[in-house]
């Protein structure tokens, strides 16, 4: 059965605890968990660029919605590029 992807909310959004986090339990970030949250990320960006363009009210609930999707896409890849730092001394990002 898949992990919940709650790692984000457990550190409250900081790479370097959540890092700690992961190393403590030595447990991996999967590379498919960096491309789901970009599908997710990127889901919202239609809608989110109409809102924008009317000038709508709506586009401010819309923009942090798309903010925090594309805080926890950064904060996936950071974690990643730690792990392939620490394993390989380099990465392939």
């Amino acid at each position: 059965m898949p992990r919940k992807a709650g790692l984000f909310e457990a550190s409250d959004g900081s790479i370097v605890e959540a890092y700690f986090l992961l190393r403590k339990e030595s447990k991996n970030i999967p590379p498919a968990w960096i491309g789901r949250a970009t599908e997710s990320r990127k889901r919202r960006q239609k809608e989110l660029g109409k809102a924008l363009n009317s000038n709508s009210l709506d586009a401010v609930a819309l923009l942090k919605d798309w903010e925090i999707a594309y805080q926890k896409e950064c904060f996936y890849y950071g974690l990643r590029v730690l792990l392939e730092l620490e394993r390989h001394g380099k990465t392939q990002y």
